[in-house]
């Protein structure tokens, strides 16, 4: 009985896996519980930005 060689090639399922598009990421809660945002909204208008900061 012999054994027939191996055919070590990439892995498919693990390359599709391993792309971006699969990565989980947390999402920041919009309302409630660890909505507070530390440094305010960054837009083109900046006095806009100062005013919802303060």
């Amino acid at each position: 009985m012999s054994k027939k060689p191996s055919k070590n090639g990439p892995n498919k399922a693990k390359s599709i896996i391993a792309q971006p598009l699969f990565r989980s990421r947390q999402e920041r809660a919009g309302k409630g519980k660890g909505s507070y945002r530390r440094e305010a909204f960054q837009s083109d208008n900046w006095e806009a930005s100062y005013f919802l900061a303060a």
